[in-house]
Protein backbone atom coordinates (compact mmCIF):
# COMPACT_ATOMS: atom_id res chain seq x y z
CA UNK A 1 0.00 0.00 0.00
CA UNK A 2 2.90 2.30 0.71
CA UNK A 3 4.09 1.98 -2.87
CA UNK A 4 0.66 3.02 -4.18
CA UNK A 5 0.62 6.05 -1.90
CA UNK A 6 3.98 7.13 -3.28
CA UNK A 7 2.74 6.80 -6.84
CA UNK A 8 -0.68 8.40 -6.21
CA UNK A 9 0.28 11.91 -7.46
CA UNK A 10 1.51 10.39 -10.74
CA UNK A 11 -1.71 8.36 -11.15
CA UNK A 12 -3.80 11.39 -10.30
CA UNK A 13 -2.00 13.55 -12.90
CA UNK A 14 -2.50 10.87 -15.57
CA UNK A 15 -6.24 10.69 -14.79
CA UNK A 16 -6.68 14.46 -14.98
CA UNK A 17 -4.79 14.59 -18.32
CA UNK A 18 -7.05 11.88 -19.73
CA UNK A 19 -10.23 13.69 -18.60
CA UNK A 20 -8.91 16.98 -20.03
CA UNK A 21 -8.30 15.31 -23.37
CA UNK A 22 -11.86 13.96 -23.43
CA UNK A 23 -13.37 17.38 -22.70
CA UNK A 24 -11.28 19.03 -25.44
CA UNK A 25 -12.07 16.42 -28.06
CA UNK A 26 -15.17 18.15 -29.51
CA UNK A 27 -18.46 16.76 -30.75
CA UNK A 28 -19.06 13.37 -32.30
CA UNK A 29 -20.50 12.89 -35.76
CA UNK A 30 -23.89 11.89 -34.35
CA UNK A 31 -24.07 15.05 -32.26
CA UNK A 32 -23.23 17.21 -35.31
CA UNK A 33 -25.92 15.43 -37.37
CA UNK A 34 -28.53 16.00 -34.66
CA UNK A 35 -27.69 19.72 -34.52
CA UNK A 36 -27.93 20.00 -38.33
CA UNK A 37 -31.29 18.18 -38.31
CA UNK A 38 -32.65 20.60 -35.70
CA UNK A 39 -31.43 23.63 -37.66
CA UNK A 40 -32.97 22.33 -40.91
CA UNK A 41 -36.30 21.68 -39.17
CA UNK A 42 -36.40 25.21 -37.79
CA UNK A 43 -35.49 26.68 -41.19
CA UNK A 44 -38.29 24.76 -42.94
CA UNK A 45 -40.84 25.99 -40.39
CA UNK A 46 -39.70 29.58 -40.94
CA UNK A 47 -39.75 29.19 -44.73
CA UNK A 48 -43.37 28.02 -44.70
CA UNK A 49 -44.37 31.08 -42.67
CA UNK A 50 -42.48 33.47 -44.94
CA UNK A 51 -43.99 32.01 -48.12
CA UNK A 52 -47.55 32.27 -46.77
CA UNK A 53 -46.98 35.93 -45.89
CA UNK A 54 -45.53 36.51 -49.37
CA UNK A 55 -48.63 34.98 -50.98
CA UNK A 56 -50.94 37.18 -48.90
CA UNK A 57 -48.95 40.27 -49.85
CA UNK A 58 -49.34 39.43 -53.55
CA UNK A 59 -53.13 39.37 -53.13
CA UNK A 60 -53.06 42.70 -51.28
CA UNK A 61 -50.82 44.26 -53.94
CA UNK A 62 -53.22 43.10 -56.65
CA UNK A 63 -56.17 44.71 -54.82
CA UNK A 64 -54.22 47.98 -54.52
CA UNK A 65 -53.35 47.90 -58.22
CA UNK A 66 -57.02 47.25 -59.04
CA UNK A 67 -57.88 50.35 -57.01
CA UNK A 68 -55.52 52.46 -59.14
CA UNK A 69 -56.98 51.01 -62.35
CA UNK A 70 -60.48 51.72 -61.00
CA UNK A 71 -59.53 55.37 -60.44
CA UNK A 72 -58.30 55.66 -64.04
CA UNK A 73 -61.52 54.13 -65.38
CA UNK A 74 -63.61 56.54 -63.29
CA UNK A 75 -61.62 59.50 -64.62
CA UNK A 76 -62.20 58.17 -68.15
CA UNK A 77 -65.93 57.94 -67.38
CA UNK A 78 -65.99 61.56 -66.17
CA UNK A 79 -64.35 62.77 -69.38
CA UNK A 80 -66.24 60.57 -71.87
CA UNK A 81 -69.55 60.34 -69.92
CA UNK A 82 -69.56 56.54 -70.31
CA UNK A 83 -67.30 53.61 -69.44
CA UNK A 84 -65.28 51.99 -72.21
CA UNK A 85 -66.91 48.99 -73.87
CA UNK A 86 -65.67 45.52 -73.03
CA UNK A 87 -64.21 45.25 -76.55
CA UNK A 88 -62.18 48.45 -76.01
CA UNK A 89 -60.97 47.25 -72.63
CA UNK A 90 -58.42 49.00 -70.51
CA UNK A 91 -56.30 50.04 -73.50
CA UNK A 92 -58.87 52.79 -74.18
CA UNK A 93 -58.40 54.04 -70.62
CA UNK A 94 -54.61 53.95 -70.59
CA UNK A 95 -54.06 55.05 -74.19
CA UNK A 96 -50.42 54.58 -75.15
CA UNK A 97 -49.35 53.65 -71.62
CA UNK A 98 -48.80 50.08 -70.53
CA UNK A 99 -51.87 48.60 -68.85
CA UNK A 100 -51.01 47.42 -65.30
CA UNK A 101 -51.12 43.71 -64.54
CA UNK A 102 -51.72 41.79 -61.32
CA UNK A 103 -48.96 40.55 -59.02
CA UNK A 104 -48.57 37.35 -61.04
CA UNK A 105 -48.11 39.13 -64.39
CA UNK A 106 -51.61 38.40 -65.70
CA UNK A 107 -53.68 41.13 -67.33
CA UNK A 108 -56.81 42.35 -65.56
CA UNK A 109 -60.10 41.38 -67.16
CA UNK A 110 -62.36 44.37 -67.80
CA UNK A 111 -66.10 43.69 -68.00
CA UNK A 112 -68.75 46.27 -68.91
CA UNK A 113 -71.43 46.35 -67.50
CA UNK A 114 -70.46 45.10 -64.06
CA UNK A 115 -72.57 43.13 -61.56
CA UNK A 116 -75.38 44.67 -59.48
CA UNK A 117 -75.81 47.71 -61.71
CA UNK A 118 -72.22 48.91 -61.51
CA UNK A 119 -70.87 50.34 -64.77
CA UNK A 120 -67.86 47.95 -64.93
CA UNK A 121 -65.87 45.33 -63.05
CA UNK A 122 -62.19 44.37 -62.88
CA UNK A 123 -61.16 40.75 -62.40
CA UNK A 124 -57.81 39.12 -61.60
CA UNK A 125 -57.66 35.37 -62.10
CA UNK A 126 -55.21 34.88 -59.22
CA UNK A 127 -51.89 33.07 -59.16
CA UNK A 128 -52.98 30.22 -61.44
CA UNK A 129 -54.30 32.52 -64.19
CA UNK A 130 -57.46 30.39 -64.56
CA UNK A 131 -61.04 30.94 -63.39
CA UNK A 132 -61.96 29.67 -59.95
CA UNK A 133 -59.45 28.41 -57.43
CA UNK A 134 -58.82 28.79 -53.72
CA UNK A 135 -56.30 30.71 -51.64
CA UNK A 136 -53.89 32.70 -53.79
CA UNK A 137 -55.35 31.08 -56.91
CA UNK A 138 -58.85 32.45 -56.18
CA UNK A 139 -60.29 35.07 -58.50
CA UNK A 140 -60.23 38.64 -57.19
CA UNK A 141 -63.15 40.80 -58.27
CA UNK A 142 -63.09 44.55 -57.74
CA UNK A 143 -66.86 44.61 -57.25
CA UNK A 144 -66.40 42.38 -54.17
CA UNK A 145 -63.53 44.48 -52.77
CA UNK A 146 -65.36 47.81 -52.54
Amino acid sequence: MGDLMKRWPVVQRALTRRSRRRSQRGMSLVEVMVVIAIILTLMSILAIGVFSIFGESQVQTTVLTMGKVNERVEIYMLRKKKPPATSEGLTAVFGGEQVPSDSWGNEFIYVQPGPNGSPFDLISLGSDGAEGGTGNAADIRWSEQR
